[in-house]
């Protein structure tokens, strides 16, 4: 139950997130990007500047201003410039040689919470003509994402943007790999499902790997080609990094026996919850929050370590192996972020790990299904064996028993039978011949009945969800027009067609429910004194010698 509980609040988690990234993306508007090598444009002048009073931030709040400044020439004309910032409000301005000013950029909508609009890379449209120069001044609120000078790159969109994405492919495919393989851990574990043995490891590995490639992907110029918009990359980046490290304690707990994470989950979703408070009230800013987060993560890197080191004795050697690997990168990962940078590709040592260990997981997950499969097989090989007859193919008597306690006692007939001359048969023609007997009325008997069993040597009952005496009585009428039809034909006789002496006679007789009845066996008694008696008269009819004439009788 508790951990049904946990997997509902990271889905009501993920919903939570995802409603507000579609907010994000609804209440603000990102600069559109429709942009081979890229060429930089060199001689910027940039000073530090004061913050002036059209400043994006309150009065009381330190911010960092960066002006560059750019003579135009012929090279610029109809070309787009690009460069990109962090966290950091964007304004180009065109300054005729007049002093006229037009501002012809902007990037950074103002925000109700927080300080950040978020990073992105800048496309911005030269003139086609004219004198003057180009200023882009640039405000952030984050000292540790100031910079005192940025690369720009100069051509034209397309060239811009495929120079980012060619620049960002080594970081790219691994995500690209990690989405293949999240899928594959998918469709492992629907296929489980559909073979009723759950692999659950495979669905939380899948969806981990999933939000986490989403993470990975968020500080890179790919993300914003396909979103387009900075807010909406932001708060990817924040919701993902907090949903990672929950789906991997449910699927720590998935493949590691009798680990209980529970309260490492509550503590983190604590956390969570207080990070974000702290973010949107302005209390502490973005950066702040996800520094102490991550700081956390490799709290928890450790500690999950510690704890499942306790407890997979029972994993195999190579998910030992794969396991410490991964969580050992994690820690890498996390000492780099806070110790060395946290712009760029933030997460490359983790998917490196990941990918190692993503790896084994498929081949694991490939195996049990392999695994599933022969057993399923083999389950059904022993089910098969032992609720059926070898030689008809028929229910036996365990299937009988099986079967009748699903019917309502009151709905239930029994019509009990019994070939006759089956010694006579094995006697004349050898117990081939009477396997043939019993093949014939086993075919005779399914042709008129749909629930049939062979329950002895030569005894067979059929099963009735049907009381009406007229109906049954039709059905043995049925029975017996079917007899003569095998005895006329003798095309189910094989090899023993030839022979006038080689009969199929059944003897039938049937009962149904009545008020007194507490038990099927009751029913089945009845329809035996009446099979019984049938057979006594064939017998005292026909001799014990088999002829076609009175091959088969039924009594009600």
């Amino acid at each position: 139950m508790i951990k049904i509980t946990r997997k509902a609040v990271v889905i009501g988690m993920m919903m939570l997130f995802f409603t507000i990234l579609v907010l994000s993306g609804i209440l603000t508007k990102g600069t559109p990007n429709k942009p081979d090598t890229l060429q930089y444009l060199n001689g910027w002048e940039t000073k530090a500047a004061d913050k002036a009073e059209e400043s994006y931030f309150s009065k009381n709040k330190q911010s960092y201003i960066l002006e560059m400044s750019h003579e135009l020439s012929n090279n610029m004309y109809g070309k787009v410039i690009s460069f990109r910032t962090n966290d950091s409000y964007v304004d180009a301005f065109l300054l005729t040689s007049d002093g006229q000013s037009e501002k012809i950029y902007h990037f950074g909508e103002l925000l109700r919470f927080g300080d950040s609009p978020g990073t992105y890379t800048h496309f911005i449209d030269m003139p086609d003509s004219g004198s003057g120069r180009i200023l882009i001044r640039i405000e952030t609120a984050y000292k540790n994402k100031f910079l005192t000078e940025y690369d720009v790159a100069i051509g034209s969109k397309n060239e811009l943007i495929y120079g980012y994405l060619r620049t960002e492919a080594a970081s790219v495919i691994p995500n690209i790999l990690l989405i293949i393989f999240g899928l594959i851990l998918l469709i492992i574990y629907i296929v489980s499902v559909g073979m009723h043995r759950p692999v659950p490891e495979a669905l939380s590995l899948s969806i981990l790997t999933i939000i986490f490639t989403i993470y990975a992907n968020c500080p890179l110029f790919t993300n914003q080609y396909i979103f387009q918009n900075a807010l909406t990359q932001y708060y990817l980046n924040y919701f993902t990094l907090y949903l990672s490290p929950l789906l991997a304690i449910l699927y720590f707990e998935d493949i590691v026996p009798e680990l209980n994470m529970k309260w490492l989950f509550c503590g983190l979703c604590t956390l969570s919850a207080a990070l974000t408070v702290l973010h949107f009230t302005g209390i502490a800013t973005y950066t702040r929050t996800i520094k102490i987060y991550i700081a956390a993560l490799g709290l928890f890197a450790l500690i999950s370590f510690v704890m499942i080191a306790a407890k997979f004795k029972k994993m195999t050697f190579l998910n030992k192996i794969a396991l410490i690997t991964m969580l050992f990168f994690m820690l890498i990962n996390t000492l780099f972020f806070i110790f060395v940078s946290t712009l760029g590709n933030q997460s490359f040592l983790a998917k490196i790990g990941l990918l190692l260990y993503i790896f084994i997981a498929i081949a694991n997950g490939l195996n049990k299904l392999m695994e599933g499969f022969f057993k399923e097989r083999e389950a059904e090989l022993l089910h098969e064996i032992a609720y059926t007859d070898n030689l008809t193919q028929l229910g036996n008597r365990y299937a009988l028993e099986r079967d009748v306690q699903k019917m309502p006692l009151e709905s239930v007939s029994i019509v009990s039978l019994d070939l006759n001359y089956l010694k006579y048969t094995n006697d004349t023609f050898g117990h081939s011949g009477g396997d043939v007997l019993l093949k014939a009325a086993a075919a005779c008997i399914s042709s008129v009945y749909d629930k049939v069993y062979r329950v002895g040597g030569d005894e067979f009952i059929a099963l009735m969800e049907q009381t009406d005496h007229t109906l049954l009585d039709s059905f043995a009428d049925n029975l017996q027009k079917k007899i003569m039809q095998f005895n006329e034909d003798r095309t189910n006789f094989e090899a023993f067609a030839e022979h006038e002496d080689f009969v199929l006679s059944i003897a039938a007789g049937y009962a149904s429910h009545q008020t007194n009845d507490i038990s099927y066996e009751q029913i089945m008694n009845r329809a035996d004194e009446k099979m019984y008696a049938v057979k006594k008269r064939i017998h005292a009819e026909n001799g014990r010698i088999p002829i076609q004439k009175g091959a088969g009788n039924h009594q009600s």
